[in-house]
């Protein structure tokens, strides 16, 4: 069964969306690693470390995530419909890419990685 169509201009929305919470992990990411608290006692100087330092990975990989989330569905948005005004020179070639004739754009379907 094929997969159902989807509006390129709701992934395009979804994508643009991810932005604020991108941008909040990697600010976040900063501010907790900004202070740095000295308790004085060192085992629990060394927990407290532990506990910032898992929070900014943590905060860290949200940020990369979501990039990498937008990136894939700028693709499938990309991919679910063609630009309009290179749709009149695209040609399809023997391995499923669509090559822009001119100096349009050149875009290639998603990798297996990408669906």
């Amino acid at each position: 069964m094929p997969p159902a169509s989807v509006d390129p201009d709701r992934l395009r929305s979804l994508g643009a969306a991810l932005g604020p919470l991108r941008e909040c992990a990697r600010e976040g990411a900063e501010e907790v690693l900004a202070p740095f608290p000295e308790l004085g006692d060192r085992e629990t100087q060394a927990a407290l470390d532990g506990w910032v330092d898992q929070l900014a990975d943590l905060l860290r990989e949200i940020e990369a995530t979501g990039s990498d989330l937008a990136d894939r569905l700028r693709v499938a948005a990309l991919n679910a419909v063609g630009p309009p005004a290179a749709a009149a020179h695209e040609e399809q070639d023997t391995r499923g890419e669509v090559a822009a004739t001119g100096d349009a754009w050149t875009s290639t379907t998603p990798r297996e990685g990408f669906r």
